[in-house]
């Protein structure tokens, strides 16, 4: 690529099956800001076996403005992925990004992940925060709340203002939206074939990218909510209760046995819980800050607020925690002064609350000295 061109991005999204979230899926990539850049979009079916299905993907991919192309017989996750990968190669793409099929991409992610990629001259991976996908998931206990395009755009829309390109350096790559400079694959190569059906490839390949000297990268501006399972379930990789075929972790276990080491050694600094509670914290206050917070004492009666708003639980006891919670994600305010309710605006932006059950003081130094919710 020289000065004058734009950098190239393809868009490899692997499908098997998946006419529940196929229209969702093309649909918020259409979506996709990407200035700068071209972006293109690949559809890889991968011989999907439901009557109809490939025909309706046709027509989707059309609609969206994206390449479609049904492989002749089932290749399994792995051979699926690596056509994508080959195709960026082989048509002189200058950065390939590697989606599964069950994912709400936030408006702006793709071009966070690019602005990192580019930065970034050793990273072989760029990949984004999620749900389902461990270990760069966000805690969520009610993923139902993130599975619309709006929601995603407005957790993006966080991010991007806390983190902007920050990026934390990370073990492995994750290839449900990962974004791979296409240089580094001549170097590293592409996924193995001898991980089958799927489950594996992208640790052993992350591991081979970072023998070689690369680094991979968790853009911590982008979001793309994932559902979990969407193609290996129906290909029998994995089962209803499992999420990931573990007996292909053994032949990266015995190809690169520093590689689990590193993991867990990542997971054990606290670098990325750290990141975690940081960006639920900024999701929660920019929830806030667009449809307000409701404060609430559960052991009196109240009102049900809108969903948008975001519900903070008033403490129960001396040095409790108060929570603060928003579509399943939820925070621990630190409130354990006698000012309880300052401290909850204080956390907000000194924000007063939309809604409250809480009655008003009612003694004279309530304004100079707080209001203790014992009183």
């Amino acid at each position: 690529m020289n000065q004058t061109q734009s950098a190239r991005v393809l868009l490899a999204v692997t499908f098997y099956n998946g006419r529940a979230f196929a229209a969702r899926t093309l649909e918020s990539i259409s979506r996709l800001e990407h200035p700068g850049f071209e972006l293109d979009v690949l559809v890889l079916d991968d011989a999907s076996p439901e009557p109809g299905f490939s025909e309706y993907l046709s027509e989707l991919a059309q609609s969206a403005g994206a390449t479609y192309y049904r492989t002749p017989r089932n290749l399994g996750i792995p051979r699926n992925v690596n056509l994508g990968l080959a195709t960026a190669q082989r048509l002189g793409y200058d950065y390939v990004i590697i989606s599964n099929s069950d994912v709400i991409y936030s408006k702006d992610s793709v071009k966070i992940l690019f602005d990192v990629a580019t930065a970034a001259t050793d990273a072989a991976s760029v990949t984004a925060w999620s749900t389902n996908v461990d270990p760069y998931s966000l805690p969520n206990g009610v993923e139902l709340f993130v599975e619309s395009q709006d929601i995603v755009d407005r957790i993006g829309d966080a991010l991007s203002a806390e983190f902007g390109m920050s990026a934390l350096r990370v073990p492995a790559g994750i290839s449900f939206a990962m974004m791979v400079p296409v240089a580094a694959l001549d170097v590293v190569g592409l996924m193995d074939p001898v991980f089958g059906r799927g489950y594996g490839e992208e640790s052993d390949w992350s591991a081979r990218a970072d023998s070689a000297g690369y680094s991979h990268l968790l853009a911590q501006g982008a979001f793309v909510y994932h559902a979990g399972r969407g193609s290996t379930l129906a290909a029998g990789v994995v089962s209803g209760k499992d999420i990931a075929d573990w007996r292909n972790q053994g032949i990266v276990d015995h190809r690169t046995p520093m590689f689990q080491w590193n993991v867990d050694g990542f997971l054990r600094s606290g670098e990325l819980d750290h990141a975690k509670r940081r960006a639920v914290d900024a999701i929660v206050r920019h929830a806030a800050a667009e449809r307000g917070y409701a404060l609430i004492d559960s052991s009196r009666d109240w009102e049900n607020v809108d969903e948008d708003v975001v519900v903070v639980a008033t403490r129960s006891a001396e040095h409790e925690l108060c929570t603060a919670h928003w579509c399943g994600f939820t925070t621990d305010l630190d409130t354990d002064s006698v000012d309880v309710l300052g401290a909850v605006r204080r956390f907000f932006g000194d924000r007063s609350p939309v809604y409250t059950n809480i009655a008003p003081a009612q003694w004279e130094g309530a304004g100079r000295y707080g209001y203790p919710l014992e009183l």
